[in-house]
């Protein structure tokens, strides 16, 4: 495998590996400019230049000339979510160009098209910061052993004004630096949980289910929380046959704050939702329970099916 020599070294297979990872961020992001500028193939061929290098090809002009045309895409764009889409899928190319120099500038070539899908997602959501976080969150859960190996040679991701520039940056962070201590939680309780089951008090509710959001996948965690009007949201959304239930229960183990509102959207969980890796008893059923307003739970469900569509989970587990 060829190596590639400057301040480091850097091999083919690396830089396949990194090739790999921008296109995989940047794909989703793709429906937004073609929505725009259907008529318009020049970011998905970005894409494809890109995949034939992570397929084994060697790296050629392809990938230069590709990337070019995207970018020149995305400035004749006519909206800003599309334009920030054909920077992403332009950037996936341009990643086959990452030089071992260890300069800030060349971190682009690795987070630069996480970082404009991300915006170009926030954009299309009537600039909603929560949906950046979700895409540069699944961004860095995406980067592989290798990417970080690769990542660690060059200096941080460079400072800017921009919006991208700062996107970049947390993303660095993310894959970068250690993350926080969870906050001790203090919280008394009552905590109640919301779901479709018909349980009966001293049944155990353990994770490893199926998530009611996003993609539907198997959860690590089951959620409560102390919020009178939480657990019969979550009661109204979750899948089943049954009759929506909202249950006292009471955590067996640790809990921690649910990362999907408070690292999010609710810094400091006003929201008091937490989630655990350990079962919560039952300990009543609660009846006469007031539902949510009328059309909230058809907007949540509506908004999580726009977000599936540009990549987003919309339950980070």
């Amino acid at each position: 495998m060829s190596t590639r020599t400057g301040d480091f070294e850097l091999t083919t297979g690396e830089l396949r590996a990194v090739a790999a990872y921008a296109v995989a961020c940047a794909a989703p992001a793709l429906i937004l400019f073609e929505r725009a500028q259907p008529d318009d193939p020049r970011p998905a061929a970005a894409l494809d230049a890109a995949r034939v290098l992570v397929d084994g090809a060697p790296r050629t002009r392809l990938q230069r000339i590709a990337a070019a045309d995207a970018h020149r895409a995305a400035k004749e764009a006519s909206s800003e979510p599309a334009r920030h889409a054909a920077t992403a899928a332009g950037d996936a190319a341009a990643a086959a160009y990452l030089h071992p120099i260890a300069t800030a500038t060349q971190v682009r070539h690795i987070l630069g098209a996480a970082a404009h899908a991300a915006r170009a997602a926030e954009l299309a959501r009537g600039d909603d910061p929560v949906v950046a976080e979700y895409v540069v969150t699944a961004a860095a859960k995406r980067a592989t052993p290798v990417v970080l190996d690769v990542l660690a040679r060059y200096p941080r991701a460079p400072q800017g004004r921009s919006r991208v520039a700062a996107l970049m940056t947390r993303l660095d962070s993310l894959l970068r630096d250690p993350p926080p201590t969870p906050r001790v939680v203090d919280d008394p309780g009552p905590f109640f949980h919301g779901t479709r089951a018909d349980l009966r008090p001293g049944d155990l509710l353990t994770p490893g289910w199926r998530t009611n959001y996003g993609s539907g996948r198997q959860s690590k965690n089951i959620y409560l929380t102390a919020s009178s009007t939480g657990a019969p949201l979550a009661a109204e959304l979750a899948q089943g046959d049954g009759p929506p239930r909202v249950y006292r229960v009471e955590p067996v183990g640790t809990i921690e704050d649910d990362p999907n509102v408070t690292d999010k959207r609710f810094p400091g969980n006003p929201t008091r939702s937490y989630r655990t890796t350990e079962p919560l008893r039952v300990l009543e059923e609660i009846v006469g329970w007031e539902p949510p307003p009328p059309g909230i739970v058809e907007r949540l469900r509506e908004r999580v099916a726009e977000l599936a569509e540009l990549g987003i989970e919309a339950m980070d587990d």
